[in-house]
């Protein structure tokens, strides 16, 4: 019965350090992605302002214009959103991005924030951010 126990354990053990989803080969760095995404919050924006942007097109723009895949940035903003604080820190720093890219938008975004809910800490969530 020991032996059965311990060795239930150690499955437990072995399969608690495996990550949720496995790291993709050509993982985009957490700079590329801030990048990425301020760009496509920035495209998300223009379209919001004007309804004659063609988004799937917009899109394929700015994929091409940092010579990516789809598939490349999906597999690895999925891999980053089972790391919340790294996750956190790439949302943090598009938007200073956003932010030097446009200074208006920071009233923008701290108007946005002021109806956001906080969370148990008091700030708001990162995707808010």
């Amino acid at each position: 019965m020991k032996h059965f126990v311990f060795s239930l354990m150690m499955i437990f053990c072995v399969l608690s350090c495996q990550e949720a989803i496995q790291k993709p080969d050509n993982l985009l760095s957490e700079e590329k992605m801030s990048e990425i995404i301020a760009d496509f919050a920035i495209n998300e924006q223009n379209y919001t302002i004007g309804n004659n942007i063609n988004t799937e097109n917009a899109t394929r723009f700015i994929l091409k214009k940092y010579k990516i895949k789809g598939e490349l940035f999906t597999k690895s903003y999925e891999y980053y959103m089972t790391k919340p604080e790294t996750m956190k820190e790439i949302l943090d720093e598009a938007q200073v991005i956003i932010k030097t890219k446009d200074p208006k938008a920071e009233a923008f975004i701290n108007k946005k924030l002021k109806g956001v809910s906080t969370n148990a800490n008091g700030t708001a969530p990162a995707m808010a951010q």
